[in-house]
């Protein structure tokens, strides 16, 4: 299920997915493919999360996949550069005005549903000369997000979208996650809580303006 969300042919894939269910790793595997595949001297493969941190937790997972000294990292900041002349970046969200003006060929959108609204449309504008194609990955969080929104329209076949659903017992049945600890979960956290982060079932009062 990771790699048939996240390396489908359309251009843009929703993944509403459990917590700790590969989703990360699977589209950085995704981010890097396309960096390897359609990379070019000054091509810009972009990784965006809601903050800083969440970013660069993303590059060190990355970077420790991948020999230093083919794969060199970049000292003014979280990217990586490819051998083909290409740069993974890893950027924050949370400064929507500071997204503008590259030209990006990939992009993953981590925690979509926390990422602000103006943040989305900035990581818009960098694909259009481009046509590259976007990742939109994380928790379920309430109804009232754009990533929410997106993620109904690729539900219902909008063209060039494909939508995925990754819930915690298909992490369990896949051996990702272990079945007690879940349980264990559902136990500990309000009911709206777990629906959301474990099985991508929204609550209707949360999510990002």
């Amino acid at each position: 299920k990771q790699r048939d969300a996240m390396f489908a042919p359309e251009r843009v894939s929703c993944v509403e997915a459990s917590t700790k269910s590969g989703k990360t790793i699977s589209g950085l595997q995704w981010l890097a493919d396309q960096a390897s595949r359609h990379g070019r001297p000054g091509r810009k493969f972009w990784w965006v999360a809601p903050i800083y941190r969440q970013s660069q937790i993303a590059f060190e997972r990355l970077a420790r996949q991948l020999p230093p000294k083919l794969f060199p990292r970049s000292e003014s900041g979280p990217s990586i550069q490819w051998p083909n002349g290409a740069e993974i970046q890893f950027r924050s969200a949370e400064n929507p005005d500071g997204l503008y003006a590259e030209d990006v060929w990939a992009a993953v959108i981590d925690e979509a549903s926390r990422v602000r609204r103006e943040s989305w449309y900035a990581i818009r504008s960098t694909l259009t000369f481009t046509r590259g194609p976007l990742r939109i990955i994380g928790n379920v969080k309430g109804r009232k997000n754009w990533a929410y929104e997106l993620a109904r329209r690729a539900e219902q076949g909008d063209p060039g979208m494909h939508y995925a659903k990754i819930t915690a017992h298909d992490a369990v049945e896949a051996g990702v996650l272990d079945a007690r600890e879940i349980e264990e979960a559902r136990r500990d956290l309000p009911e709206h809580i777990f629906n959301e982060l474990y099985l991508a079932i929204p609550s209707d009062d949360a999510g990002t303006p």
